[in-house]
């Protein structure tokens, strides 16, 4: 269930609770939309304690995100109020992912420290300029219906153009496809890398036709989000240390070449 608790103007405060379903999130959607025909930058402050997620909510919440990376410069902050854990991770993902967006999480008693946060003018634009150098290595595999590449630092526009393609021709060539990501160190993504033509469709794609996804080292917040993505998604998600990449290939049915 979805409801809107009084805000500034300049903020979307949306309350969210229960299962959520595809109304839910047109609901949400409609009120992001006027708010940002009103303002050049609006804030959001999320009250969420849900129990679940239609197929159909999932779809189109993700949709309408992929579809807005080119407006990311328009959000300025986002409070997300929650006593769930796994949603606190999240917020602490995308404030380290997003570009130009500051995301920070709060507890229910924290609730007027949210209002006050969010509630904050808008800060001028920090541009963030290219990072130097790849940080995107594609490793050969023994089979074709295999992807496997390594991440070793901020990934660049350069990066995702060989990924979206590279992902592209294999969801055209394959109809099922098994992926395996080794992340040394994860600095983050440019905006040039976000708002890369084709990325919202190779991953509206993946969902449907990625059957099994290794991620093998990173953060301890990728495993985090990794595990409770996993019953969202048809995709089969597992994490592997580091150390244990021999059998994220044994469990991938294919070897490093």
């Amino acid at each position: 269930m979805l409801d809107f608790p009084p805000a500034l103007d300049r903020v979307v405060a949306l309350r969210v609770t229960g299962r959520v379903d595809e109304h839910d999130i047109e609901r949400g959607i409609q009120a992001i939309e006027a708010a940002l025909d009103h303002h050049k930058r609006i804030s959001l402050l999320v009250e969420i304690e849900i129990t679940g997620m239609t197929a159909g909510a999932f779809t189109r919440d993700l949709s309408y995100s992929l579809g807005k990376l080119r407006d990311l410069h328009r959000f300025s902050r986002v409070a997300v109020v929650t006593s769930q854990d796994w949603l606190k991770t999240l917020a602490h993902v995308q404030d380290r992912i997003l570009p130009h967006v500051e995301v920070r999480a709060f507890s229910p008693p924290e609730r007027e420290e949210a209002v006050a946060w969010v509630s904050q003018p808008a800060q001028e634009l920090e541009m963030h300029t290219e990072p130097p150098g790849p940080a995107v290595r594609f490793i050969a595999t023994t089979k074709p219906d295999v992807i496997a590449f390594e991440v070793n630092g901020r990934i660049s526009s350069e990066d995702m153009g060989l990924l979206v393609k590279t992902f592209d021709e294999g969801l055209r060539t394959h109809e099922r496809l098994r992926i395996l990501v080794r992340v040394l160190d994860f600095d983050g993504v440019s905006l040039g890398a976000l708002q890369h033509d084709g990325l919202w469709s190779v991953k509206l794609r993946g969902l449907k036709q990625v059957e099994r996804y290794a991620l093998v080292g990173g953060p301890d917040w990728m495993e985090t989000v990794a595990r409770w993505s996993a019953p969202l998604v048809r995709v089969e998600t597992r994490h592997f240390d580091l150390n244990e990449e021999q059998r994220a290939w044994d469990w991938l049915e294919a070897q490093p070449r």
